[in-house]
Formats: structure tokens, C-alpha cells, sequence
């Protein structure tokens, strides 16, 4: 186990604007877009655009600071606005309740690729 608390200057996470912009306000997107009833199209697009934004951000991050979790997390972002495109189109075939499967699996794929490296292998690479 490496704890290590010292945040790298080029880190986004380090820039609340930053981190607001480019992290938390997608994850409010879909969660208020999760929950709320609104459109079909409205949800696939909020969802893509927001897991694309995410995933950017993220390999940005682990280009510019080395951050541990972001070489996981960018990859795995792409993934959900992959899905998320796809079962709106309909071209993704998981059933009635697509977007409760796609928004778990984020949910526990952030919470896992997330903490776990950082808190076994230290927070930059």
C-alpha cells in the first residue's frame, strides 16, 4: 500500500474550476438525466457527450501528470459513451432497464478503477 497525498501541479484534479468543468458537473448530468423523464435522444446524448467529456479529461490527465487512475478511467469512460451511444440508437441489445445497467456499471467502475490503484500503488506514476 502507497499513500501518498502530495497532488502534482499539472493535476486537474489540483484546479477545482477544472475538476468541477471537467469531472463532477458530467456526473451530475447523468445522474439528473438518469433519474428525471426525459427524452430518449435528450438521455443518449447527455450520457455520451458527458462520458466523452470524462474520458478526455482523464487521458489528458494521465498524459500531463501521470495520474495512476486516469490510464484506467479514460479508457473505461470512452466504454460507457460507446454504450451509452449504441443502446440509444438501439444497436446495444440490453434490454428494458439499459440505462440502470450502463449507469451501475459506471457508477462501480468509477468507485473501482478509481481508489483501488491509487490506494495499492500510489496516486502518480
Amino acid at each position: 500500500m502507497r499513500l501518498n497525498t502530495t497532488v502534482h501541479p499539472r493535476d486537474l484534479f489540483a484546479n477545482l474550476p477544472l475538476a468541477v468543468t471537467i469531472f463532477w458537473l458530467p456526473i451530475l448530468a447523468i445522474a439528473i438525466t438518469g433519474y428525471a423523464h426525459i427524452d430518449y435522444g435528450v438521455r443518449t446524448g447527455v450520457w455520451t457527450v458527458a462520458c466523452l467529456v470524462m474520458s478526455i479529461g482523464c487521458l489528458i490527465n494521465a498524459m500531463r501528470c501521470g495520474r495512476l487512475h486516469c490510464y484506467w478511467t479514460g479508457p473505461f469512460f470512452l466504454l460507457g459513451a460507446i454504450a451509452s451511444l449504441t443502446y440509444g440508437l438501439g444497436v446495444l441489445p440490453l434490454g428494458q432497464n439499459g440505462w440502470g445497467i450502463i449507469g451501475y456499471t459506471l457508477l462501480g467502475g468509477v468507485v473501482f478503477l478509481t481508489f483501488l490503484p491509487e490506494y495499492f500503488l500510489g496516486r502518480y506514476r
